[in-house]
């Protein structure tokens, strides 16, 4: 969510607002990393509408613009790296400070090509008329395996019946867990009370009764 915050369409304008040409290029990458985010944290109909960005509306067709944009972002990722290999006057760990790391490139192309296959997939099949990208985010896994790792402390190995008891105590948990959504970003930060056991337990407070005259 942080990079979601600094990697802005209000930062890329920021930039361009204050420094002008000289942070054009910045400006553009933080603009296009913007749009690559929103692309796939596609997470209701009225997102788009409520935050004017067209790249939160739902995808409803397999020829949604934003693919196209998907594939130009790879070639701006292309001319990136080699602009910076053949740029003079660099070793080459210079030149690999300068761009994504191999990892993080190659991550991006699969992610990418995957998506592009997937989106066209996904229209093919009947009673299909739109789509939310992020509803295929593997955040909620994540978030789910964190919480058994903080269940589990320092037990990086449970077993099958440790895993379910702290399965069934994460289900309690949430059953009685209330969540506000807060933040601007994609909303999953969350603020949680959480209630204990004594409070449970403790009977609700009586309504005073008023005197009658």
């Amino acid at each position: 969510d942080l990079a979601t915050q600094v990697l802005s369409e209000t930062v890329a304008k920021a930039l361009q607002f204050t420094f002008g040409d000289e942070a054009r290029e910045t400006a553009i990458f933080v603009e296009n990393m913007d749009k690559f985010f929103d692309t796939f944290n596609v997470s209701s109909f009225r997102q788009g509408k409520l935050k004017r960005k067209i790249f939160q509306q739902p995808y409803r067709c397999s020829s949604d613009f934003r693919l196209k944009f998907l594939k130009e972002f790879l070639e701006y990722l292309t001319k990136w790296r080699t602009s910076a290999h053949e740029r003079s006057g660099f070793d080459d760990k210079e030149r690999k400070q300068m761009v994504l790391s191999k990892e993080t490139d190659s991550g991006i192309k699969i992610l990418v090509s995957s998506f592009l296959e997937l989106v066209p997939y996904l229209f093919k099949i009947d009673g299909v008329s739109c789509f939310l990208s992020e509803k295929i985010s593997q955040d909620p896994l994540e978030r789910f395996f964190g919480s058994q790792r903080q269940k589990g402390r320092s037990n990086e190995n449970p077993t099958v019946a440790e895993f379910l008891k702290n399965t069934q105590s994460l289900r309690v948990i949430n059953s009685i867990n209330l969540k506000e959504v807060t933040g601007n970003c994609r909303g999953t930060k969350r603020k949680s009370y959480d209630l204990e056991s004594s409070q449970l337990n403790a009977p609700l407070q009586k309504r005073k009764r008023r005197n009658s005259k």
